[in-house]
């Protein structure tokens, strides 16, 4: 668990190089931006990644690893039912599996 949290930022920062720079569009590094997003991992597998934006460049997550397919949208569902409630989340920025490029 601890080698998770320890790898998160370093994969949180590669998403927020990738993310859209449209104004008004929530990111990441914002605090109190709410995020989910689903990486592909080999064999198959997915990781699902969640936070809350603390305004660094790259916020912790959580991940979890080793899902199937029917797991992380499930998994992402119950995250993303999570932050429309959440009076923490200002912003949502998710990304579910279906907008995820196959590695």
């Amino acid at each position: 668990m601890t080698r998770l949290l320890l790898a998160a930022p370093l994969l949180l920062a590669a998403c927020v190089e990738g993310m859209s720079t449209q104004t008004g569009a929530p990111r990441m590094d914002q605090a109190g931006t709410c995020f989910a997003f689903v990486t592909p991992e080999e064999g198959g597998t997915f990781t699902l990644t969640t936070g809350i934006g603390d305004g660094s460049k790259t916020p912790l997550g959580v991940q979890k690893t080793g899902l199937s397919a029917k797991e992380v949208d499930a998994a992402f569902a119950k995250e993303r039912a999570i932050m429309d409630i959440n009076p923490e989340c200002l912003a949502i920025s998710a990304k579910p599996r279906a907008e995820t490029p196959a590695s």
